[in-house]
C-alpha cells in the first residue's frame, strides 16, 4: 500500500473510532445530555414524559447515525480504501460531509460552546485531510 493512502487509512480509523464512540455514548445514555438540558432550561426530570421521551428518542437517533456511520467506514476502509478503490473515497467523503456538517451547525446551535460541535468539527477536519492526503493515491478506473 502506498504511504500516503496508509498515513490516510490511519487517520480515517481515528475518525471512525470517533463515530462509534460518539455513537455508542449517544446510544447508552439514559438521560439527555447537558448541554441540551441547558438548551431546554430544564433538567431531563424537570420535562414533561412525552418531552423527555421525544429528546431521548433523537438523541439516539443521531446516537445510531453516528455508530453505524463509524462501523460502515472501517469495513470501508479495510476493505475497499486500503486497497486504492477510488470509488471507497467518494463514499467516505460524501457521507460524511451529508451527515456531519448539519449535525455540527445543529449542534452549535443547541449547546453553544458546551456541545460536542468542536469534536465532530475537528472529526471532520481529520477526515478532509486524510481525503486530501489521499487523493492522487488510487487506481485509475
Amino acid at each position: 500500500m502506498e504511504k500516503r493512502l496508509k498515513v490516510a487509512a490511519i487517520m480515517l480509523y481515528v475518525f471512525a473510532a470517533y463515530l462509534i464512540l460518539f455513537g455508542l455514548v449517544y446510544l447508552i445514555s439514559p438521560r439527555i445530555m447537558p448541554y441540551h438540558e441547558r438548551f431546554l432550561g430544564k433538567t431531563f426530570k424537570e420535562l414533561d414524559p412525552k418531552t423527555a421521551t421525544l429528546s431521548l428518542a433523537s438523541m439516539k437517533v443521531v446516537g445510531a447515525l453516528a455508530l453505524s456511520m463509524g462501523i460502515g467506514f472501517v469495513m470501508m476502509i479495510r476493505f475497499q480504501f486500503s486497497r486504492g478503490d477510488r470509488y471507497a473515497w467518494w463514499i467516505i467523503l460524501v457521507m460524511s460531509l451529508l451527515a456531519l456538517v448539519p449535525i455540527t451547525f445543529i449542534s452549535f446551535s443547541i449547546g453553544g460552546v458546551h456541545s460536542p460541535g468542536w469534536s465532530i468539527a475537528i472529526s471532520i477536519l481529520v477526515m478532509s485531510v486524510a481525503m486530501a492526503i489521499s487523493k492522487g493515491a488510487f487506481k485509475k478506473p
